[in-house]
């Protein structure tokens, strides 16, 4: 049997504007068959048990999507089965999650069912210090961040004040004649499933471009600075795309969380990434067509501002590498509460768990 394909994103992010969740936008409740969460401290054994159960359904030659945690990039916050709409999904903090149609749609599965108890309460005192300090520096996190996007609103006003708009708008339309001409539309409404292929992370900013964007028959690269039009043209094409009725896989920007960064209309097998720092795509095509937005600024007015440029990219990487630095802090601290909660819990009955929660899976499948 041919084994199953793994697809990886992040449902939600560290942002400017605190944790950002876009798990209601990946599946929706009322298309849903089954949504399993689970619940429970950190070090319970959740990341594991969903890994376990993604290389049992690939082997069975099941496509799998797979959610990343951007607590840790290498941990996961659940997985999709994508062709049967059923999802395991990690409800617990920082992406709180509950049942909206419980049993028909969704169901529990408590973990803090298997833990010991008196141990935890041992270590109270120690719990509260370390979730305090993680609440802490999470502010701390999320202050970097907001501070580093009002120095890129900087850079984006600069650099948009010497766009020529006029040459962005006709190569919007350039495009959006080139991609949907004899595009017909659909008698439904678009259904846009919203994520993030980056994720800002205590590992850095990771992201998933290469592979989410690996067998996309044809794929637009947007590059260029800050304020040169890429959301602008992604925008437009989303909106044209969803007036013909079609799907897309939107994918956000984790400093700003309304603009757009990638697309895929699978109906039409087009994707279009924004390749710049920091998610830049490594594995180009012979087919893969560039723009470079940074081609339609006025370059004769570019020294004006050059020097204000170089500082304020300077000072904005310098608090988001401060952002990342104190999430490395907010994993070191997590680590230490997963060490608490790992010791104190059974881990011979969570794997029975496990494969009971694989089999009721391949029962609605």
């Amino acid at each position: 049997m041919k084994k199953g394909s793994i697809i990886r994103y992040f449902p939600g992010n560290n942002t400017p504007e605190g944790y950002y969740s876009f798990f209601d936008y990946i599946l929706p409740w009322k298309q849903a068959q089954r949504i399993i969460i689970i619940k429970g401290g950190p070090g319970v054994g959740k990341s594991t048990m969903i890994r376990k159960i993604t290389k049992e359904l690939v082997e069975r030659g099941l496509d799998i999507e797979l959610l990343h945690c951007t607590a840790d990039s290498n941990s996961l916050d659940g997985l999709i089965v994508k062709d049967y709409n059923i999802a395991l999904l990690d409800g617990t903090a920082p992406h709180m999650i509950d049942p909206k149609f419980p049993g028909c749609v969704d169901e529990i599965v408590n973990f803090g069912e298997y833990w010991n108890e008196a141990g935890l309460k041992k270590q109270k005192d120690h719990i509260f210090r370390l979730q305090a300090r993680v609440k802490h520096l999470y502010k701390r996190v999320y202050n970097y961040l907001k501070a580093s996007k009002i120095i890129f609103n900087n850079l984006e006003q600069t650099y948009g004040s010497l766009v020529n708009r006029r040459l962005v708008e006709a190569k919007a339309d350039e495009i959006i004649c080139s991609v949907f001409d004899g595009v017909e539309r659909r008698d439904k409404v678009s259904f846009q499933r919203r994520m993030f292929a980056s994720g800002i992370t205590p590992e850095g900013s990771i992201n998933f471009l290469d592979e989410l964007f690996s067998n996309v028959g044809k794929r637009y690269i947007l590059t260029g600075n800050p304020g040169t039009g890429k959301s602008f043209i992604l925008k437009k094409i989303v909106d044209h795309a969803a007036s013909k009725g079609l799907d897309m896989d939107v994918f956000y920007c984790p400093m700003n969380t309304e603009k757009i960064e990638h697309i895929i209309i699978k109906e039409l097998d087009i994707g279009f990434v924004t390749s710049i720092k920091p998610h830049i795509l490594s594995k180009t095509k012979e087919n893969d067509e560039f723009l470079d937005m940074n081609s339609f600024l006025e370059i004769s007015k570019l020294g004006h501002v050059e020097e204000e440029i170089n500082q304020d990219y300077s000072l904005a990487w310098s608090l988001f590498d401060k952002a990342v630095e104190t999430l490395v802090e907010v994993k070191k601290t997590r680590d230490d509460l997963e060490g608490i909660y790992s010791s104190n819990m059974n881990f011979e009955v969570t794997s029975k768990v496990a494969e009971k929660l694989l089999d009721k899976i391949l029962s609605y499948i």
